[in-house]
C-alpha cells in the first residue's frame, strides 16, 4: 500500500466535502477514521476554511504529511451526501487506492441540477420573500423577474470573477439597477420590497449557520473565519445595492 497516494485520495474527498459545505468537525472526523482504518496511527488533521493539513504515521512507522489549499466554495448537499457515504464505505471495506479513485470519480461526475431549475428556484424565492416582507402581488411578480435577472448575472459572473466579495458587490449593484429598470417599466409598486426579495438570493445563510456550528463544536478559529467572511459578504451586498440606489437618485425608498 502506497500511503502517500492513499492520503492524497483521502484529501481529495475531504477537500470536496469542505467545498460542498460540510462542517470542519465532520471533515476532520472523516479523515481520521479513513486513515485509522488502514492501520495508520497518530493521525492529526487540522482544517480551516482555506487549508487542510494532515499528518499520520503509517504501519511501517513512516511519517506522511500533506497540505491542501482550498480556494473554492460551491455548496452542494447532494454531492456531500455521496461523499460522506464514500468515506464510510472506505472505512468499512478498506479498498485499494484505485478503487477509491473509481468511486470518487463516479461521485464527482454526478450531474448538477439543470439550469432551468436554478432559474425557477431563484424566481420563486425572490418573489415569495418580496410578498412575505409586505409587498403586494405586483411586487412579488417584479421580484420574481429580478430573481431571473440575478441568476443570469450570477452564472455569467461566476465564469470570470472568483473573488466572492467582488462578485457579491457587482451582482448586488446590477440587481439594484435591474430593480430601477423594473420600476421604470411599471412593474412593481414598492422598490424596497422588490429589493428585499432579491437580497435573499445573496445572503450567505449557510455560511453563517456553519460558522456557529463550528464554534459550538470547538472549532473557534474556523467558525470566526467563516463568520467574518459572511459578514464581509453581507457588507458587500449592502454596499452594492446602496450604490445603485444612490446613483439612481434614491428611487422610491
Amino acid at each position: 500500500m502506497d500511503y502517500t497516494k492513499l492520503l492524497q485520495a483521502i484529501l481529495d474527498i475531504a477537500e470536496e466535502m469542505l467545498v460542498c459545505g460540510a462542517e470542519v468537525s465532520r471533515v476532520e472526523d472523516s479523515i481520521e477514521r479513513m486513515c485509522t482504518a488502514y492501520g495508520c496511527t497518530r493521525v492529526n488533521a487540522f482544517i480551516i476554511t482555506s487549508n487542510i493539513q494532515v499528518t499520520m504515521e503509517d504501519p511501517d512507522e513512516n511519517i506522511v504529511t500533506q497540505i491542501r489549499r482550498i480556494v473554492r466554495n460551491n455548496v452542494n448537499f447532494d454531492k456531500l451526501d455521496y461523499l460522506n457515504d464514500l468515506s464510510r464505505w472506505i472505512c468499512g471495506e478498506k479498498p485499494s487506492v484505485t478503487e477509491i479513485r473509481k468511486k470518487y470519480d463516479k461521485v464527482m461526475s454526478r450531474k448538477n441540477y439543470p439550469g432551468w431549475i436554478e432559474y425557477l428556484g431563484a424566481s420563486l424565492i425572490a418573489g415569495g420573500f418580496a410578498v412575505f416582507f409586505g409587498g403586494n402581488f405586483e411586487d412579488g411578480a417584479a421580484s420574481a423577474v429580478l430573481g431571473l435577472a440575478m441568476m443570469a448575472t450570477i452564472r455569467f459572473m461566476s465564469r470570470y470573477e472568483k473573488n466572492q466579495l467582488a462578485m457579491m458587490f457587482i451582482i448586488s449593484f446590477c440587481s439594484g439597477l435591474y430593480t430601477f429598470l423594473l420600476m421604470k417599466a411599471g412593474l412593481g409598486t414598492h422598490q424596497d420590497k422588490i429589493i428585499i426579495g432579491g437580497i435573499m438570493l445573496l445572503i450567505p445563510g449557510i455560511a453563517m449557520t456553519n460558522s456557529v456550528r463550528d464554534m459550538l463544536t470547538g472549532d473557534i478559529v474556523t467558525g470566526m473565519l467563516r463568520l467574518t467572511n459572511s459578514l464581509l459578504q453581507a457588507a458587500a451586498i449592502a454596499s452594492g445595492f446602496a450604490l445603485s440606489i444612490m446613483l439612481m437618485g434614491g428611487g422610491t425608498l
